[in-house]
C-alpha cells in the first residue's frame, strides 16, 4: 500500500510539475511573440467581450419580423441601443480603444496616408467628413448626418470586424460603430495625422 502511495504521489508530484513548466514556457512563449499581436488579441477579446453583449441583448428583445418600414426598422434600432446605453452606462473612451491600442492602431494607418496616395486619402476623409457627430462613447451616431466611407486602403490596414460593427472616419477621429444599435461603441481621436 505505501509503495502504491509513494508512487502516486510520484504520478502526481510530476503532472504539477509539468504543469508549472507549461506554465512557464506560456509565460516564456508571451514574451517571444509581437507585442502588436498581443495588442491584436487584446483589440479582439475586447471587440468580442461587446459582440457577446450584443448578442444577448438583442435575443432579450422582440424578435424583429422582416420589414422595409423604416419606423419599425428604427424603433427595433431605438430599443437595442437604449438596452446597450443603460448595459454599459459606464462606458468610456479607452474601453475597446486602450491607449496602447489607439498607438497601434495609428501606426496601422500611417502608411497609407504618407504620399501622393496618402494624400488622395486624407481628401476623400476630408470630402466625406460630417458635421456634428458628438464624440461620445454609447452616443447614437445622428441620423441626419451621412456615414463617411473608410478608403479601402486603410479598412485592409486594421483588424476584420464583426459584421454588427464597423469603423467610420469623422475627421480625423476613427469611430468603432454599432450597425445595428447606431450608436458610437468607442472612438480614436486624432487617428488620421
Amino acid at each position: 500500500m505505501t509503495k502504491q502511495l509513494s508512487r502516486g504521489l510520484a504520478v502526481l508530484l510530476s503532472c504539477v510539475a509539468m504543469a508549472c513548466a507549461v506554465e512557464g514556457d506560456q509565460s516564456k512563449a508571451d514574451e517571444r511573440v509581437n507585442p502588436d499581436a498581443l495588442l491584436m488579441r487584446d483589440f479582439q477579446k475586447r471587440v468580442d467581450a461587446y459582440m457577446d453583449l450584443h448578442k444577448k441583448l438583442e435575443k432579450e428583445s422582440p424578435p424583429e419580423k422582416e420589414t422595409k418600414d423604416p419606423a419599425k426598422i428604427k424603433a427595433s434600432e431605438d430599443v437595442l441601443a437604449q438596452k446597450l446605453q443603460a448595459a454599459r452606462a459606464d462606458a468610456k473612451a479607452g474601453d475597446i480603444f486602450t491607449p496602447e491600442i489607439r498607438q497601434l492602431f495609428r501606426r496601422l494607418m500611417y502608411p497609407e496616408l504618407k504620399g501622393a496616395e496618402g494624400a488622395e486619402t486624407k481628401q476623400t476623409l476630408k470630402d466625406d467628413a460630417p458635421k456634428g457627430v458628438p464624440m461620445k462613447v454609447n452616443a447614437k451616431y445622428p441620423e441626419a448626418a451621412p456615414l463617411p466611407t473608410v478608403p479601402p486602403n486603410l479598412l485592409a490596414a486594421l483588424p476584420k470586424l464583426p459584421e454588427d460593427l464597423e469603423y467610420r472616419i469623422v475627421n480625423k477621429d476613427l469611430i468603432l460603430r454599432d450597425v445595428h444599435a447606431n450608436l458610437i461603441v468607442d472612438f480614436i481621436p486624432n487617428a488620421i495625422r
